[in-house]
């Protein structure tokens, strides 16, 4: 991965809602960081789509 100026963010969520994070991630074998990029990056290129 190239080189990032990384944040930190704090979100706020319920424990169940945290688990479930979490989960997901476990099960694409990711950490919640790359699951978060990874929606990121898919909503960004849907919203380019439908300009």
């Amino acid at each position: 991965m190239a080189e990032r100026n990384m944040v930190n963010l704090t979100i706020t969520m319920t424990r169940e809602e945290r688990k479930a994070l979490k989960q997901i991630a476990l099960d694409k074998d990711m950490t919640v960081s790359a699951l978060l990029r990874n929606w990121l990056k898919e909503h960004q290129a849907k919203e380019e789509q439908n300009k």
